[in-house]
């Protein structure tokens, strides 16, 4: 008998989770789902250590990011790739340093996101055009709000603007 490798999914949205869950049992992997920060705690305490883990990058109300210290000290050999539908550099220099082994933006084949649970830094490089500037700026606001750690009031006088102002960019920009 042979061991299908454990593979926890923490994602909010529920229609690509069980996607996601169907297609890896279809590869033979045992699939775990958890859709917050506390069903994915619930998981780690109930459950053996995990092979790999796909990591959404903003789970409701959470950022993904905060879940790795986590799920790295429960599964320590756990190879965990980070989904997002906002990517950033910021974000996935972050990632790294925090312990995933890859960085995708979705939407992503399962071949792909598969591929990336087994292969280090095979990133996906979507842009084959030059950034806009609002691009740039999306960015850059969110390196700064990693920075300051997501504080708001910190990050805006780190920009030299005020407060109101950087909350209306992060809403446009669709940070916050």
């Amino acid at each position: 008998m042979s061991l299908q490798p454990r593979l926890l999914i923490i994602e909010d949205d529920p229609d690509f989770a069980e996607t996601l869950q169907l297609e890896f049992q279809e590869r033979d992997y045992q699939v775990s789902l958890a859709e917050n920060a506390s069903q994915c705690s619930d998981r780690l305490a109930a459950e053996s250590s995990f092979r790999f883990a796909l990591l959404d990058l903003r789970i409701k109300g959470d950022q993904g990011l905060d879940l790795l210290p986590q799920l790295l000290v429960h599964s320590p050999n756990c190879r965990v790739v980070i989904l997002t539908g906002y990517g950033s550099i910021a974000t996935a220099v972050e990632a790294l340093k925090r312990g995933a082994v890859n960085y995708l933006t979705k939407p992503a084949t399962v071949e792909r996101i598969e591929q990336a649970l087994w292969v280090d830094g095979e990133f996906e490089d979507t842009e084959d055009e030059p950034l806009s500037l609002d691009r740039h700026e999306q960015e850059y606001l969110e390196y700064v709000l990693l920075k300051c750690q997501g504080n708001i009031s910190q990050a805006a006088r780190w920009l030299g603007i005020h407060r109101q102002s950087l909350q209306r960019k992060l809403k446009r920009t669709g940070l916050r």
